[in-house]
């Protein structure tokens, strides 16, 4: 007896069992083939050393290649099994067509999404919004579509009846999944606004938060704090609450410098003749000097002897600050570069540095402010003058 003859004695319903269960393992062949056609490219490009930003190195590793490949495979069975099945069992063969189309709905999904990813590794240096929350906020809306055609392919019911239950039960969700839509919400505004990109550097004082992003996920943002530690702080936090970007100092190339020395104002003085020939041999001061000395005699000609102008030690001591940071080929000269009194205090006179150092590399900034510093303490003794420092007494 042949398998012909053999076929032919089988009752409807087996055929229609054994013919259903040969395209369930069609599924599983396809897969397997999808797989192997993708594990195929890997290695052709491991051999050609292709760059790990083209696309097809991308594809394959986001597993894009075989997840359209199967979409592909998929989509020819359900008119396969309506013409298989059709002739065996007619409303069995309808219900199959129905699941066979919503598995071929779905691999059309997983391929998409695969694509998006994709995408984000692709532009995600080069564009400046934080496409990867964005990608997952377009991914749960395409899931939520996806999961309403299956359901309607499988129930035959029109697409817009689900989405009236889901209407209905948005009250629920909403409080059901509160956190989860607020991080949703906050995802969103951060990539719409711009507000945060992986690599800024942002600091979170209240949270103990300092250091750079090095991931923007849709409902939480990843840190490395400085001393390497990963926190994960959720969306909504950075919206609801205030943090410190600095992507402007970064794109800028400048850092800046804010700092004081308190000066002791028991030592604050007038210049005299012999002061200000000792500190004319200073080369930035030369210039300085000499432009004052002829303003102030101009001036004097017709003052009384209360109301002559003379020089003061921690005017020309501020000038020789301001000249000395001008001169500094490592602060910037396109930014505000000043050297600033404010206000007394009970621990002396503030003189504040205010400049921008034209190398923002964490290191070599702090090595750029420590030298300046230790050269205006080392020489303000020239000066006359003294740094405030508060006299402990011991019971």
């Amino acid at each position: 007896m042949n398998i012909l003859n053999y076929w032919n004695m089988l009752t409807a319903n087996t055929k229609f069992l054994i013919v259903f269960l040969f395209l369930v393992l069609l599924v599983f062949i396809f897969k397997y083939t999808a797989n192997l056609i993708e594990f195929a490219i890997s290695k052709v490009l491991q051999i050609k050393k292709v760059s790990n930003k083209a696309w097809l190195y991308l594809g394959v590793k986001n597993k894009f290649f075989s997840a359209f490949l199967f979409a592909v495979f998929i989509a020819f069975l359900p008119p396969l099994a309506k013409e298989s099945l059709g002739q065996y069992h007619a409303k069995l063969a309808i219900a199959c067509v129905r699941l066979f189309a919503a598995l071929s709905t779905i691999t059309i999904m997983v391929a998409i999404s695969n694509f998006l990813d994709v995408l984000v590794d692709k532009f995600q240096r080069s564009i400046k919004l934080p496409l990867k929350g964005i990608v997952q906020a377009l991914k749960i809306v395409a899931w939520i579509i996806t999961i309403i055609l299956v359901l309607s392919v499988l129930l035959n019911k029109q697409p817009i009846y689900f989405i009236g239950g889901l209407t209905a039960l948005s009250a629920i969700l909403l409080l059901i999944f509160k956190d989860a839509i607020l991080g949703l919400v906050s995802g969103v505004q951060l990539s719409i606004n711009d507000l945060v990109r992986v690599g800024d550097w942002i600091a979170i004082p209240s949270q103990e938060v300092d250091g750079t992003v090095i991931d923007i996920l849709l409902t939480t943002i990843r840190v490395q704090n400085w001393d390497n530690t990963i926190v994960n702080i959720p969306a909504y936090n950075l919206v609801a609450n205030s943090f410190t970007n600095w992507r402007g100092m970064q794109e800028a190339g400048a850092r800046r410098i804010k700092r004081s020395m308190n000066i002791d104002i028991k030592t604050i003085r007038f210049l005299t003749d012999e002061d200000i020939d000792k500190l004319s041999r200073l080369n930035l001061l030369k210039d300085y000097l000499a432009k004052k000395k002829e303003k102030i005699n101009k001036l004097n000609k017709t003052a009384d002897e209360y109301n002559r102008h003379r020089l003061s030690n921690i005017g020309t001591f501020r000038a020789y600050c301001y000249e000395y940071l001008k001169n500094n080929p490592h602060i910037s000269d396109k930014f505000t570069c000043m050297v600033r009194q404010l206000a007394p205090t009970s621990e002396g006179l503030p003189l504040e540095v205010y400049a921008f150092s034209s190398d923002i590399n964490w290191e070599h900034y702090e090595g750029i402010q420590a030298d300046i510093f230790d050269h205006f303490l080392s020489i303000i003794d020239l000066f006359d003058l003294k740094i405030y420092q508060r006299i402990s007494t011991m019971e």
